[in-house]
């Protein structure tokens, strides 16, 4: 179980996506639960963090 890094509830870290945020030229890895991905979605700050090695 992890915490989403927006509301702070323990979810199941398969239903939880890794976003990287961008504040001042600096990124921080964070991990949004499913009730947040719809306003982080919004944010031009959030991006996806894709994995290429699981892709392959």
């Amino acid at each position: 179980m992890e915490k989403c890094s927006i509301c702070s509830r323990q979810y199941p870290e398969s239903t939880l996506k890794k976003m990287i945020q961008i504040i001042d030229r600096k990124a921080y890895i964070n991990l949004i639960c499913p009730a947040c991905q719809a306003v982080v979605s919004n944010n031009p700050n959030y991006y996806y963090l894709v994995d290429d090695k699981k892709a392959k």
